[in-house]
C-alpha cells in the first residue's frame, strides 16, 4: 500500500471528469497528503477549463459538425465500411449481453456515478 493504515479512513478513489457541453472541461480529482505530521488524506483538484482559459467562445454542440456538414469536410464522419466494420464488431458482444446475465457485472444505469 502507498499509504498507511490509519490514511483509509479518508481514502477516496481517483477520478477523471470530462464534461462536454455547455461548460467544458477536464477535471483530474485524486488524494494527497494534508500538510502536517499526521497521514490525512484529502481529494485535491488538477482543472483545465476551457472558458477560463480561452476568451473565444467554443461552438455550440452541433454547429461544428453542421458547418464541416455544409462545406463537405468528412474528416469527422466515419466511412460506411468502417460503420459496417464496428457493428460486425460489436453485435455478438450484445447479443451474448442479451442472452447470458453475469453474476459479478456491475450494471449501472447511465445516469448514475457508477461504482
Amino acid at each position: 500500500m502507498v499509504f498507511p493504515e490509519e490514511a483509509i479512513d479518508n481514502w477516496r478513489q481517483n477520478r477523471l471528469v470530462i464534461s462536454i457541453q455547455p461548460e467544458m472541461s477536464i477535471r483530474l480529482q485524486m488524494q494527497a497528503k494534508r500538510p502536517g505530521l499526521k497521514m490525512i488524506l484529502n481529494t485535491v483538484d488538477m482543472v483545465f477549463d476551457y472558458e477560463k482559459n480561452y476568451e473565444k467562445e467554443t461552438p455550440e454542440a452541433y454547429e461544428t459538425l453542421l458547418l464541416d456538414t455544409m462545406q463537405g469536410d468528412q474528416t469527422l464522419f466515419m466511412r460506411g465500411d468502417q460503420v459496417e466494420a464496428a457493428w460486425d464488431l460489436l453485435m455478438p458482444v450484445l447479443n451474448s449481453w442479451q442472452t447470458k446475465t453475469s453474476l459479478d457485472f456491475p450494471n449501472y444505469s447511465a445516469d448514475s456515478w457508477g461504482p
